[in-house]
């Protein structure tokens, strides 16, 4: 039993349950369920079996990518550790909003910088959101 079973048995049959239960399934829960399956085989196997894992599985699809989107999260943290040594501090500023749509604002700082806003549906989208803003305010898109 190798790896691409493990990933194969559990992932695309809990990809099937969850498509029968809901019509719509969202790319988030996949990729979140495909991320723990990759953090369990690291934790459990080292990094040369995930790398080993994970070049099985989408070898192709790297191979073939023309282009990889970094997001503005991501983007500023790389800047912010090359640059300061430091990552970026975020800081929840205001939740409101009923409980089943809330609206977040989360503040973001880098070294040098004002502070900046985001506000979204989530704190995920919140942090991106003032990211993407910082990024402007900084020339850096």
């Amino acid at each position: 039993m190798g790896l691409k079973w493990v990933y194969e048995e559990y992932f695309f049959k809990f990809k099937k349950l969850y498509l029968k239960k809901n019509s719509k399934i969202e790319n988030k829960i996949i990729s979140d369920a495909c991320e723990a399956i990759i953090g369990a085989i690291f934790l459990d196997q080292g990094i040369k079996v995930v790398e080993k894992f994970i070049l099985d599985l989408w070898k192709e699809h790297i191979n073939n990518t023309t282009q990889t989107k970094i997001d503005s999260k991501t983007r500023l943290q790389e800047y912010s550790l090359k640059k300061f040594k430091k990552l970026p501090i975020y800081k929840l500023i205001d939740n409101s909003g009923p409980r089943h749509k809330p609206i977040f604002k989360i503040e973001v700082k880098i070294k040098n910088s004002k502070a900046t806003i985001g506000k979204g549906f989530s704190k995920k989208d919140a942090e991106q959101n003032a990211a993407t803003q910082l990024l402007k305010n900084i020339n850096l898109i």
